[in-house]
């Protein structure tokens, strides 16, 4: 059970390259592994919840020395709302994606990368975390530079240079953890550190490890690869990476830091992490309001939002990782919604720029007001699931007496509002610039309603019903503290 995502995932991305050539039966399959994907994870997920943590050595080898696959209530949970932005994604992609792409493997590369999430979320110990994080890389490389404009090329350059730039301090913090503990396993690497305490090989080791997740949550100052990423990306692939591949690496940060976050030497990186988090907030809102295309200021608004994710994790408390939990959630829906949105926005006037744009309040009041809906949901107006992320955050903030924190925080909050009227000004509310293209007088692209409409009932759900997640996010946040032992 604890690989069924996973190995559901590789199946489908073998199936979906051998059948490219047929269109209908290609997208069957694509669609039919995504549906499996989602019930093999919310079944886990639920044998969690009422079992605990569930664990598998592969071939009977224990750790150390064996492969080893850990699930506890934060990965089930994540696995499961990374499974909710996969079938929502694979559904837009149908509405939005040309034979040539077909052709190129897009659905093969889509199922392999979401291998590598499912395999980040699931595994036990370090090198294999990195095993699968070179998966992500790979996959996400190609589906970036899969339109072979030189724009698109460009961005996916910068993309993995500064990935590989990552692995390769991965891969140091690797070596020294290993020399000094040897073991990769996180549950034992906990146990020995409570045991023995840190020494200047652990410390080492974990600032190397923060560095390469740093890289992949897009925190300051490694974010300036996704601003590059997302603009020349397929606006729903960009989507689809904006719900969950930032959430590796904020996930990898909880998994690994908060345990130790007390012991003497690794107490020094959580307030790194707090100075991070504050300046990926504020600078994150500015690049995006200093932008004009509608990707580029979402793709900046990403960095800002993990600011408020890893600002709940630097807090080292039960409320300030639950409410980092939360804010995960949430944001895995709001801005992958966001992005759909935009996909249909381009489609409908024919650009991405917003000085560009204007008149769809007309022609689409229905995709107007889920933009609207899901901007207010990012900015944090209640009762939406943005509003409970940024209360629990500042509550938590409040009981730390980070009162820098919450003034930036809220002035933040106030910028998104003015970046997200920006967009909502400057494609509905002006008029025309041009008229509308043909093809979307035709229709093509309306199927992208469907998933925009799914994201927004699963964003008002979490609003209305923040309570019972409230709960589980605080259960995880325990868990987590605990060191998540066996």
């Amino acid at each position: 059970m604890i690989m069924a995502p996973l190995l559901i995932s590789f199946v489908t991305a073998l199936l979906t390259y051998m059948c490219r050539k047929n269109s209908l039966l290609l997208r069957g399959v694509s669609l039919a592994g995504s549906v499996g994907a989602l019930g093999a994870a919310v079944q886990l997920f639920l044998r969690v919840k009422d079992g605990g943590i569930q664990t598998l050595q592969l071939g009977n080898w224990l750790a150390p020395f064996g492969i080893s696959f850990s699930v506890g209530l934060l990965a089930a949970v994540m696995l499961v709302g990374s499974s909710v932005v996969a079938l929502c994604g694979n559904l837009s992609m149908q509405a939005l994606l040309n034979r040539q792409w077909e052709l190129r493997g897009y659905y093969s590369l889509f199922h392999f990368m979401m291998m590598g999430v499912f395999g980040a979320f699931s595994t036990g110990d370090l090198f294999n975390l990195y095993v699968w994080y070179e998966v992500m890389l790979a996959s996400s490389f190609f589906l970036v530079a899969m339109s072979r404009y030189r724009t698109s090329v460009t961005g996916a350059y910068k993309y993995a240079v500064l990935s590989i730039l990552s692995s390769v301090a991965f891969l140091i913090g690797i070596a020294f953890i290993y020399n000094t503990a040897g073991s990769l396993d996180i549950v034992d690497l906990i146990q020995y550190q409570r045991s023995y305490g840190q020494n200047l090989g652990m410390v080492v080791g974990l600032c190397c490890l923060v560095m390469a997740f740093s890289v992949k949550s897009a925190l300051f100052p490694f974010f300036f690869w996704m601003p590059a990423a997302y603009p020349v990306t397929l606006t729903a692939v960009a989507g689809v990476f904006a719900g969950f591949l930032t959430k590796v690496g904020v996930y990898s940060l909880l998994r690994i830091l908060v345990p130790v976050s007390t012991l003497p030497g690794s107490e020094r990186l959580l307030p790194l992490l707090f100075s991070l988090a504050l300046l990926s907030m504020i600078l994150g809102v500015l690049g995006a309001l200093s932008r004009d295309n509608m990707k580029g200021i979402l793709a900046f608004h990403s960095t800002s939002q993990v600011g408020y994710m890893v600002l709940g994790l630097s807090l080292g408390t039960s409320a300030g990782i639950a409410a980092c939990v939360f804010y995960m959630i949430h944001h895995m829906l709001v801005k992958t919604n966001l992005f759909f949105a935009v996909a249909v926005m381009e489609k409908a006037s024919g650009t991405s720029f917003v000085s560009e744009s204007g008149g769809l309040w007309k022609a689409r009041p229905l995709l107007g007001a889920v933009f609207a809906f899901s901007a207010l949901s990012l900015i944090g107006v209640p009762p939406l699931s943005g509003f409970w992320g940024k209360v629990l955050t500042l509550q938590a903030a409040l009981g730390e007496e980070r009162w820098l924190a919450v003034g930036m925080a809220l002035a933040v909050s106030l910028l998104t509002l003015m970046s997200m009227l920006k967009i909502w000004n400057g494609v509905f509310w002006k008029p025309a610039v041009s008229s509308l293209p043909e093809n979307d007088r035709q229709g093509r692209g309306r199927w992208m309603m469907v998933p925009l409409l799914v994201m927004s009932l699963l964003i008002l759900s979490v609003g209305l019903g923040f309570q019972p997640l409230m709960n589980l996010t605080e259960r995880v946040a325990q868990e987590l503290m605990e060191g998540g032992l066996r």
